[in-house]
């Protein structure tokens, strides 16, 4: 096995590798060969390539990558109201590589339909959306050569006039006082004077929130420390407060719009948000943003908004590496984040740019391994909702069939120069030694405030059984958008069918009171009520018989044991009248005040048959509810594990014990911990460093604090 190693450090910052000549026209970045469509990226510079992927793994992504591209032909229509370039730019992107050149590119220079008025003062040219500002990225570095040039150049022009201040100054530029740039340090402490200035002007009546500048008398100097209190002091009162204060006080507001009408959370649009770029601050848009911001001020000569946007890029990666990130793992955000650094990755000048760029992708991409199981996404997530499944097939595949709906943002991986580290890619296929656990911790949404960051809000658990994956999670307080439950089990023919649950409608969110404990292939969950009400969801094709009141569920690959605790025990009834599709039911307490199940998850292989898991269960091990008065179970395993469980009235984490071990939630910092000798992935609170060990495959990065990036792959 061939061992790679890349330890590279520029000394001389600016320093640039690569351009986009004038000659290099996106009309023969691309070839067929055998019956593909084979598009050739932008270059970059070797050393901050993973190790080249076989020719069967490559002919593989070319395949899936075809059918992607084949999904949206015919698709060549560009909608410039608003942000309706989000999905309308790279589906019509897609169908220049089936010969549609003029076609494509008359759409993709059409006038905005606000160019007369918001981006009137940018020439007409839309750099305020943020879905619209990452296909602007591709556009113009990728598809430019296309161009009329006189509009090329007019997206030039107005690139420059957009980054010749920062489009988007926040309270965040405090975080700037500590860059080892001095214009940068000193640009940052001239805006926040400013903004000092600005809400100082203003009448107490019109600044939103309870709390005004304690510091107002006080000189704040150049003292990161102070500043990071006079922020916090805002901050504290929650995002829509402080941004609104932001707003108000914006020393470069929008040159039409001026502030805007407020308040922050109404619109998003110029006119309520006053900024010059869209001020949304999920993680999905930061990166749109600062790598847009920054990409243009670079290939526009403004360094000093260059330099300010590379910190903030820096500052998103180097805390990648110790602490995750606020919208962590989400099925419905994450590809939205990645999708950006796809364009830092390509279209960057500077290498040490382009290293945090495939430092941030690779780290993303094995996140989102974690959660990839048999072709779907699968929880615990943050922001639920859907499509990072049919954006990370394109690497990842192990599934039987294509994805129905291929994501739009995937125009921006098959045009990319990059590709995962094998390591993620078998990670994501599950080729690692199993059974395998990990307990991970998950930090506060915007961790990156003042004080926010400290320690983890969110753990979660993730099993990977011979035949299934197990996954939960706990949190100090509730979670709305969080899905703290999922349970998958195999098929033979390559699929996982879902096994859900929650005590609320649907089956995402966290409740307040709703505790989950696990250790391995056990799960109890509890709440305190004395009217819930728990739906669940199990395969239609798995049979049940029911003895001593457990719920004996075989679905050929895996077997499953439930305690309903206090529920009603024949309220699973309708699983054993459909042989297919998905059945959902719901359970209603009975009585007591705790109510919940229990369940756990066997690996038929292990047993001699489904009678022989349920005679073991019964036998040996099983549910002790004695304590359950008092919130206290324990959960024994046919095999002798046990899981402890106390819930909890003052936090919404429950104490645990793992075969009698208590498990301390506040001791627990690492971002990935392996529980066993099989787990995969680990990353330390802290620590910068990511290791992946599967199968066939190896992998280590780390990143340093001062954005250094080193790796290792075999």
């Amino acid at each position: 096995m061939r061992a790679y190693l890349c330890i590279f450090t520029i000394i001389v910052l600016g320093m640039t590798c690569k351009g986009i000549p004038a000659e290099d026209h996106p009309q023969d970045r691309y070839r067929t060969e055998d019956g593909l469509i084979i598009i050739d990226p932008l270059p970059v510079p070797d050393a901050w390539r993973n190790p080249a992927w076989s020719k069967v793994e490559e002919r593989g992504f070319w395949g899936r990558a075809n059918y992607v591209i084949r999904h949206f032909e015919g698709n060549i229509s560009v909608h410039t109201e608003g942000e309706r370039e989000k999905s309308s730019y790279p589906i019509t992107m897609f169908n220049y590589f089936l010969g549609e050149h003029e076609r494509v590119m008359a759409q993709l220079q059409k006038e905005d339909n606000q160019a007369e008025t918001d981006h009137a003062w940018t020439k007409g040219i839309d750099y305020y959306w943020g879905f619209t500002i990452k296909g602007q990225m591709r556009k113009l570095f990728y598809f430019g050569p296309a161009m009329d040039e006189a509009y090329r150049q007019r997206m030039i022009d107005a690139g420059k006039i957009w980054t010749a201040d920062d489009p988007r100054p926040s309270f965040e530029l405090v975080s700037s006082l500590n860059s080892d740039r001095p214009q940068v340090r000193a640009y940052a402490l001239s805006l926040l004077r400013q903004f000092r200035e600005n809400i100082g002007k203003l009448d107490d009546d019109v600044i939103p929130g309870r709390v005004r500048d304690r510091y107002a008398d006080q000189d704040l100097g150049d003292d990161y420390q102070l500043w990071s209190q006079w922020w916090k002091q805002y901050a504290d009162q929650g995002w829509q407060t402080f941004e609104d204060i932001e707003r108000l006080g914006n020393p470069l507001p929008h040159p039409l719009h001026g502030v805007g009408s407020g308040p922050v959370g109404a619109r998003w649009d110029p006119s309520v948000r006053g900024m010059r770029v869209d001020a949304r601050n999920t993680d999905n848009l930061r990166a749109m943003r600062d790598i847009a911001v920054y990409l243009m001020a670079e290939k526009t000569g403004n360094e000093v908004v260059r330099d300010l946007y590379r910190d903030k890029i820096q500052r998103f990666v180097v805390n990648l590496y110790r602490k995750h990130h606020g919208e962590w793992d989400s099925e419905n955000y994450l590809h939205h984040t990645i999708a950006p650094y796809h364009n830092l990755y390509d279209f960057a000048q500077d290498e040490e740019v382009v290293a945090l760029a495939k430092a941030a992708l690779d780290y993303l991409y094995t996140a989102a391994a974690v959660k990839y199981y048999r072709g779907e996404a699968v929880a615990p997530t943050k922001r639920v909702g859907g499509g990072l499944n049919n954006f990370v097939w394109l690497y990842f595949a192990d599934r039987p069939e294509p994805v129905e709906r291929p994501y739009y943002d995937l125009l921006h991986s098959i045009t990319s120069a990059y590709r995962p580290p094998m390591a993620a890619i078998e990670l994501a296929r599950g080729q690692f030694p199993r059974p395998a656990e990990m307990i991970n911790s998950k930090p506060t949404y915007s961790f990156w405030l003042p004080g926010a960051g400290e320690s983890p809000e969110t753990w979660e658990t993730v099993y990977y059984g011979k035949s299934f994956y197990l996954g939960s999670a706990v949190s100090r307080s509730p979670q709305g958008d969080v899905r703290a439950f999922e349970m998958r089990l195999d098929t033979p023919d390559g699929w996982a069918r879902p096994f859900l649950a929650n005590s609320r409608n649907n089956f995402n969110g966290m409740q307040r009171g709703d505790q989950i404990g696990q250790y391995r292939n056990l799960v109890i969950w509890l709440r305190k009520d004395d009217g819930a009400r728990f739906r669940f969801q199990l395969p239609g094709e798995a049979s049940l018989v029911r003895e001593a009141d457990v719920w004996f569920i075989d679905h050929g690959l895996t077997y499953l044991a439930i305690h309903p605790i206090n529920l009603d025990p024949n309220a699973i009834a309708p699983l054993g009248k459909k042989d297919s599709g998905e059945v959902r039911f719901d359970a209603r307490q009975t009585g007591g005040n705790y109510a919940g199940f229990a369940f756990e998850a066997a690996d038929a292989e292990d047993y001699g048959d489904f009678a022989d898991f349920r005679r073991r269960v019964l036998s040996d091990g099983g549910l002790d509810a004695s304590g359950l008065d008092q919130g206290r179970l324990s959960l024994t395993s046919a095999q002798g594990h046990v899981l402890g469980y106390q819930h909890h009235d003052d936090d919404n984490r429950p104490q645990i014990s793992r075969d009698g071990e208590v498990y301390d939630w506040d001791k627990h910092m690492d971002v990935y911990r392996p529980m066993d000798d099989n787990a995969p992935l680990s990353v330390g609170w802290g620590s910068g460093v990511m290791r992946i060990v599967t199968n066939n495959a190896r992998f280590e990065q780390t990143v340093s604090e001062d954005g250094t990036v080193t790796f290792s792959a075999e």
